[in-house]
């Protein structure tokens, strides 16, 4: 009769193990990846995330979260960040420019402000948005979610930078990243490079904008093919605002022009050449401190 209870109590212990073990796994096993697209103004960037499982409260607390994205470097400078989940923030908190990884490449991290949320609402295979943002800058190249399995710059770095994808979610009993969307993980970065006229009708062989990081003034090179052409060279900061303006008399073959920046504030600025009612950018510079 002993051996009996001994025998059952084994058996319900055997049994309660093995309904937490799979619990356990049922609670790791879902994962989620992180998408990034272009809306279709062209101009707005959306990072979205896609769970594998569905999570209701309290599994769907989530913890922390940062998604970072790889752009050309000195071309970026985010602007209008929004927030696109109810009572979530986010925050552009933190970038490394032009590491010794990747001297190219300016990393730009996102982070969930919001710690601790449960205003998540994750539901196996629905896409949901996390944040949206524009770039003040002229830009060419593209915006790549950052690969944590193989980027360069993944810690420990030369900066010792806390870059990379990441999320923890209860329901997933910690990390929950397990990488990014196939086809979705790089959009172009928006050139904007002309206004009010069509790329092919203006040719500028090369332009020139030097030294950057400027400390008095910039000189700007350029081989200019459009006839003797009577325009001002304009400074804009990154917001678009104008800062500076200096009449040119532009002829063919090349040219050179120093601009004053002297009275400008650290920062970016972008440089474009303004003509008949038409609007190139050039190139743009750092303003260091005097």
């Amino acid at each position: 009769m002993t051996f009996s209870k001994m025998n059952n109590t084994h058996t319900f212990k055997g049994f309660f193990t093995m309904l937490f073990v799979m619990a356990a796994i049922s609670l790791t096993s879902a994962q989620v990846q992180f998408k990034l697209t272009m809306l279709e103004d062209g101009e707005t960037y959306q990072v979205s995330l896609i769970p594998e499982k569905s999570w209701e409260h309290p599994y769907n607390i989530t913890s922390t979260a940062q998604v970072t994205v790889k752009v050309p470097t000195n071309s970026f400078e985010v602007t209008d960040l929004v927030s696109l989940q109810l009572d979530v923030d986010w925050q552009d908190n933190s970038r490394s420019d032009a590491p010794a990884e990747a001297p190219a490449t300016d990393y730009i991290s996102f982070g969930l402000a919001s710690l601790g949320t449960v205003n998540f609402n994750y539901e196996a295979g629905v896409e949901m948005p996390l944040f949206t943002f524009k770039n003040a800058l002229p830009c060419a190249g593209s915006v790549i979610l950052m690969d944590n399995a193989d980027d360069p710059f993944m810690a420990p770095n030369s900066r010792r930078a806390n870059v990379g994808n990441s999320i923890t979610i209860f329901g997933a009993r910690g990390e929950a990243y397990r990488g990014n969307a196939v086809d979705y993980t790089e959009v172009p970065c928006q050139a904007n490079l002309t206004t009010n006229v069509e790329a092919t009708e203006i040719v500028i062989e090369s332009t020139k904008v030097y030294p950057n990081p400027a400390i008095n003034e910039v000189f700007v090179d350029l081989n200019w093919t459009n006839g003797t052409t009577d325009g001002d060279l304009v400074i804009m900061d990154a917001t678009g605002k104008e800062m500076k303006r200096q009449a040119v008399n532009l002829t063919d073959g090349f040219n050179k022009v120093q601009l004053g920046v002297d009275q400008l504030t650290f920062g970016i600025y972008s440089i474009e050449v303004q003509f008949d009612g038409k609007s190139v950018v050039l190139d743009r510079f750092v303003k260091g401190n005097n």
